[in-house]
């Protein structure tokens, strides 16, 4: 057992004198630019490209056409020297372990002057190329030469050089399409489109702070409009609470439902139209709040001038519903109030409509003709976004 010890001091010397294994991977090549992609035989053209090594140093560069041959041996050159044609112009690059790279390739035409070509995009963007939902962004583009311009999709026909604000709802790839008798070329540009969280209000009306103004100035709990009978006129008046729309909200829709409301007698058409304003009459109703002479400017006018007596079954909507109403958001007003009445505008012939006979006949002298749209438990739904969320 005497040697024991000498050979474990010579496995270790051993051991210590071992060299790392060195892998050389081949290197990449790149070409970073070329002046343009389509010019006249004669015309110069300007080349950049690199390369990158993995354990050493670009030492060597090559680039060569695929109908000239060898062009350059350096990283970046011009020629005026390219042959008419299509060319695949290629780059690789050598370390200084003597590896070379594997080819990469770019394609240009050479034109002859005076010869018919093809259509030139020379620029295709999207500024910003990514927004948000609702917002906009950009298309601008720039084509030489005679033909037809069209993009894709929803835009269509377009001059050879212009721009067009767009706002698409969700991620988009436009597609430029340049057309003559020498073919087509196209460029693409996709327009990213995050999307914002649509937030929903669904408030009904509150009852305490709704009710009825009549032509005598009386006012009632209940939420008329029409004519009753006595043949009073009557305006109905709704209050919702918005307050929980936050600050910097925007909205994006209005609906206003009163479709479940009873109505008596027929007044359609005899009322005539129904009209809807945006009244803020505050925390309760005053005789005064009846309007005699009706300003300019309703939110809705729904002008229903045929034989029936039941409401339209889909809730009212409009853009002047969401211009009031971010009035009121932006105005941190909690209320959003509103007043219903009916407005002639128009002749209507007197004749019975009705269907019955007898004493159930309508005569729109006597017979109440009103909507009651408190009974339908009206309802208001506001849609909005909240910016940078």
């Amino acid at each position: 057992m005497k040697w024991a010890l000498p050979i474990i001091i010579l496995v270790t010397v051993m051991a210590g004198c071992a060299k790392p294994v060195v892998t050389k991977l081949p290197p990449l090549a790149y070409i970073d630019s070329v002046s343009s992609s389509q010019i006249y035989a004669g015309d110069k053209i300007a080349f950049v490209g690199h390369g990158v090594s993995g354990s050493g140093e670009i030492v060597a560069y090559s680039w060569r056409s695929s109908i000239n041959g060898d062009l350059s041996t350096m990283a970046s050159f011009d020629t005026t020297a390219l042959s008419a044609g299509q060319h695949t112009i290629w780059l690789k690059v050598q370390d200084n372990y003597g590896s070379w790279s594997n080819d990469v390739g770019t394609n240009v035409e050479v034109l002859v002057p005076g010869g018919p070509t093809k259509m030139v995009i020379r620029v295709f963007t999207a500024s910003p190329p990514a927004i948000r939902v609702g917002e906009q962004t950009n298309l601008t583009w720039d084509v030489a030469g005679s033909g037809r311009i069209k993009i894709d999709p929803d835009i269509g026909d377009v001059s050879l050089s212009g721009s067009r604000t767009i706002r698409p709802m969700h991620d988009t790839l436009y597609t430029l399409i340049a057309t003559n008798d020498q073919g087509v070329v196209n460029a693409t540009v996709k327009v990213d489109v995050t999307t914002v969280p649509l937030h929903v209000l669904t408030t009904y009306s509150i009852a305490a702070e709704d009710g009825t103004v009549r032509k005598d100035r009386t006012v009632l709990d209940e939420v008329l409009v029409g004519q009753n009978e006595l043949q009073l006129q009557m305006q109905g008046f709704l209050s919702f609470d918005i307050s929980t729309i936050p600050p910097n909200a925007i909205i994006k829709s209005v609906e206003l439902d009163i479709s479940n409301s009873t109505v008596y007698g027929s007044p359609f058409p005899w009322q005539g139209s129904l009209i809807i304003y945006n009244q803020q009459y505050g925390s309760s109703l005053r005789g005064s709040n009846y309007m005699v002479m009706n300003p300019a400017g309703y939110v809705f006018n729904w002008n229903y001038n045929s034989v029936m007596t039941m409401m339209p079954q889909v809730p009212f909507s409009s853009p002047d519903f969401v211009i009031t109403v971010q009035k009121q958001a932006d105005a941190r007003n909690d209320r959003y109030q509103l007043r219903l009445q009916f407005e002639k505008y128009y002749y209507y012939a007197r004749l019975d409509y009705s269907s019955t006979s007898g004493a159930e006949k309508m005569n729109p002298d006597s017979a109440s003709n009103y909507i009651d749209v408190g009974s339908g438990k009206p309802k208001l739904t506001i849609r909005y976004i909240i910016p940078g969320e």
